[in-house]
């Protein structure tokens, strides 16, 4: 800013307004901390893995905070032209409308279309990435693809933000001005206390989801789409053919009913369930003996590190952010192959008969909001004030 005595307006830029309410809460109150004028441009309209109530409910929340909202439409995944068009012409009006300062962007199509704003405007931008579309052992067409396209738009990129070190390691040959790694978006981290308090309910918590002593629960939290890759794990059910093995799947998403006739047509009805949205997951946590986190993709995998502040064992897949957490057989399982379904069988069937629980928690303290908002502050002080 030519002006330091100008108050910062700052758009936080992302698809969905689930991205908004999971990931940028922290970031909306330290920019207002410091002093800015902060404006959030998403989708609420469809907004993405959270509820039409509840993203109304967050418009009023942002709105009592005195944060400006602006409705852009966005399209999931890469949109269409026409759509993209219209997002970005949404997008630049807000910026100049309001003479906002600096921008940060979330998603792969919010960075695109919010650096092609940046550019147009010249307004200075943060692009956060929740994890590249190409990573260390993925399909080649992804490469062939995807980093051509974040090559190309890393030269408007002021600054870009990684989550997990081996997409910083990638920064390295992008061409974006500064480049961090911070370690996720940050996590609530509870005491050793609150994990007692959980675990003490333990039994009481299970009665309610109607689990017996004998059942082995396994979880996942994540949004059905086929990235998210729940489908293996309900194979792998059938395939190990325990009927004490229980397997709840909490989130929305497209690939719902999709599932959801996979699960008849194996006839799982009695062991896997489709939990829908759910607000507080602490409960399920706490119920769970493990937590199976197969997606193809994943930047960090929030739904799988939140289980392991909480000290719930985890599968997880080594060619994503999920291994900066998973860093030993204490903590989790690592798959080689996440399409593998024999892998997954292989390494459910291992922990069943031990049921193991993390109790050295330390190694992930610094993904929590405290360590994260530490940083974050840090950047946000040194790029937009």
């Amino acid at each position: 800013m030519s002006n330091l005595s100008k108050k910062p307006k700052i758009l936080i830029l992302a698809t969905t307004a689930s991205m908004i309410e999971q990931f940028n809460m922290h970031n909306i109150q330290l920019l207002q901390s410091l002093g800015a004028e902060v404006h959030v441009g998403t989708n609420f309209i469809k907004p993405g893995t959270i509820t039409t109530d509840k993203s109304n409910t967050l418009i009023k929340k942002l709105n009592e905070k005195k944060v400006k909202t602006h409705q852009i439409d966005f399209m999931r995944g890469i949109g269409t032209h026409k759509m993209n068009k219209i997002a970005l012409n949404q997008v630049c009006n807000v910026i100049r409308n309001y003479n906002i300062t600096g921008i940060h962007a979330h998603s792969p199509l919010g960075g695109i279309i919010g650096r092609r704003a940046a550019h147009k405007t010249h307004t200075k931008i943060i692009y956060t990435a929740h994890g590249f579309q190409f990573f260390k052992g993925g399909p080649v067409k992804d490469w062939l693809i995807f980093f051509p396209i974040e090559w190309f738009y890393s030269r408007w990129t002021d600054v870009l933000i990684t989550i997990n070190k081996q997409d910083y390691g990638i920064t390295k040959r992008l061409r974006s001005r500064r480049n961090y790694y911070i370690p996720g978006v940050g996590i609530d981290f509870p005491s050793d206390r609150e994990v007692l308090e959980g675990y003490s309910k333990r039994d009481i918590i299970r009665k309610r989801f109607n689990l017996k002593e004998r059942d082995f629960l396994i979880i996942s939290v994540g949004e059905l789409n086929e990235n998210k890759n729940h489908a293996i794990v309900i194979e792998a059910i059938k395939r190990i053919n325990n009927p004490a093995i229980k397997y709840f799947i909490a989130g929305l998403g497209p690939e719902r009913n999709k599932l959801q006739k996979m699960i008849d047509e194996l006839n799982l009805g009695n062991q896997v369930k489709l939990l829908g949205f759910i607000n507080d997951l602490n409960d399920l946590y706490y119920a769970a003996d493990l937590n199976v986190f197969p997606s193809k993709r994943e930047g960090l995998g929030l739904g799988g590190l939140d289980g392991v502040a909480r000290g719930l064992y985890i599968i997880g897949n080594k060619k994503t952010g999920m291994k900066d957490y998973i860093i030993n057989g204490k903590i989790g399982i690592l798959i080689d192959n996440i399409m593998d379904v024999n892998e997954i069988v292989q390494a459910i069937e291992s922990i069943i008969p031990n049921r193991p629980q993390i109790k050295d928690r330390d190694s992930i303290y610094k993904f929590s909001h405290e360590n994260v908002d530490r940083l974050m502050s840090k950047i946000y002080e040194k790029e937009f004030f």
